[in-house]
């Protein structure tokens, strides 16, 4: 499909069909066209958990209130902001072979990295400006993701993070990632469905001001 009927197929799933199995080489697929998701300095901010054993995602049932639609996913997906991604060891491993494949000069990388420093002052100056950032970062990560899967004939739904530090423990997710949403995929049972009323364009849409 093209992808204007790709983006108009999508729908959020609110059933899965059960024992619908996925691999990991079918997320590996999926993963490969959402890690070309824009970033701020190319940081690549997001992590992801991915979660198909049925024992723990019965567990991930538990802490988001008993939503079925988890028990009948293929899978559950984690998906967190990695507050180290503006830290200069995690700064340099992206730009360290743009300068040792001669892409950018001593220069140019010396000046990239300064630049990320600065910002990441920044970030970390202002209360709540990292958790912003990493919540807009993983927010577009997130929304390729679901088009990617949904290019490999999975469905998806966006869902709510609950009970996180509960969360952590279960999964030992560390601190410097922090879950920002979650979601389930598989292989919708849901009849297509009209979709839900969209405001018209003009509603929600100006050009050059108020």
């Amino acid at each position: 499909m093209n992808f204007e009927e790709l983006v108009k197929s999508r729908h959020s799933a609110m059933n899965f069909l059960e024992n619908e199995q996925m691999t990991e080489e079918d997320f590996r697929k999926i993963f490969e066209l959402t890690k070309t998701a824009p970033s701020a300095y190319n940081l690549q901010f997001t992590n992801y958990l991915v979660i198909t054993d049925k024992e723990k995602k019965e567990k991930v049932r538990e802490l988001s209130y008993n939503q079925y639609k988890i028990h009948t996913a293929s899978g559950v997906v984690i998906v967190m902001g990695n507050k180290n991604s503006i830290e200069r060891p995690d700064v340099e491993k992206i730009y360290s072979p743009l300068k040792m494949l001669k892409m950018m000069d001593e220069v140019d990388y010396e000046t990239t990295i300064s630049t990320i420093k600065n910002y990441s002052d920044g970030l970390k100056g202002k209360q709540g400006a990292l958790d912003l950032e990493l919540s807009l970062n993983a927010g577009l990560h997130a929304m390729l993701f679901m088009l990617s899967a949904k290019h490999y004939g999975f469905d998806t739904c966006p869902m709510h993070v609950h009970n996180v530090e509960e969360l952590r423990k279960v999964f030992n997710i560390p601190n410097h990632l922090e879950p920002i949403m979650m979601i389930t995929i598989g292989k919708s049972v849901d009849k297509v469905r009209a979709r839900g009323y969209r405001k018209p364009v003009g509603e929600f849409v100006n050009f050059n001001g108020y």
